[in-house]
């Protein structure tokens, strides 16, 4: 594990600006990850990326400061031990509706007799057998374990959910919640943004780090003043169709 990993970073304080990396690119992550940007969240759930092509963008961030988290598809515990198997060192486990599923991925990602997760020898993560101290329950508890906070049944869960011993961070994905309530796409009803508020202070009540997407009409500074330890500001195909259309914006412009 790196010295200078996520969850030490936010130990030490201070927010962390972070992407959504969509791309299982490790040549966007090399760019990327020298823009100055804190943390890349690489999607599996709804990106195309797999186990292999984490090892490669891991591989590309490891001359920057950029550090690396994971999200799994929904539910699929059997991927997130892979992931800690190849060397993830922070996972995000979203659609997390109740404490007995966040048990469960919290269980996913430990040894017995704490967890369920198997104990393969030669793993990347541990230096393919040249870090025997990977193993040890301080080690374990060096790795961010997040849950995805996107439902309104998860929002009436909160307390329950910190509760569970193991989840360092609660991440609120708007954008799931609003469907849950039936304003899918409707990012500026109140009613979205009371639940959003209520959970981010349940969240911060409990002591657990808490982040989510960029809110309309914040800026991350702002998000952090309010009590925000990560905001996930944009996506990496963001900067893409950014700069491309405003190419062909000024390419028009000028013709």
């Amino acid at each position: 594990m790196t010295g200078d990993s996520l969850k030490r970073r936010l130990r030490q304080g201070g927010g962390q600006l972070g992407i959504v990396m969509m791309l299982p690119s490790p040549d966007v992550a090399e760019i990327v990850g020298q823009s100055g940007i804190d943390v890349a969240m690489i999607d599996h759930e709804h990106g195309t990326g797999g186990v292999q092509d984490f090892v490669a963008q891991a591989r590309a961030l490891r001359s920057s400061a950029m550090r690396a988290m994971v999200r799994v598809p929904p539910g699929d515990l059997r991927h997130a031990r892979r992931l800690l198997d190849a060397g993830c060192e922070a996972i995000v486990f979203p659609a997390i509706d109740t404490a007995e599923e966040a048990a469960a991925a919290v269980a996913a990602c430990r040894y017995p007799p704490r967890g369920e997760r198997g104990a393969g020898a030669g793993i990347r993560a541990a230096g393919y057998g040249l870090d025997p101290g990977y193993y040890a329950p301080e080690a374990e508890d060096g790795r961010l374990i997040v849950i995805q906070i996107e439902s309104a049944r998860a929002v009436d869960e909160i307390d329950a959910i910190c509760a569970v011993e193991g989840v360092d961070m609660l991440l609120i994905g708007p954008r799931d919640l609003a469907a849950s309530m039936g304003l899918l796409n409707a990012m500026g009803d109140p009613a979205l943004w009371e639940k959003v508020d209520h959970a981010a202070r349940r969240v911060k009540a409990a002591g657990k780090y808490l982040a989510s997407t960029l809110r309309p009409g914040r800026t991350v500074g702002e998000m952090f003043a309010e009590g925000y330890d990560l905001v996930l500001a944009a996506k990496d195909v963001d900067f893409i169709l950014d700069g491309a259309r405003g190419l062909a914006a000024s390419a028009r412009g000028a013709a």
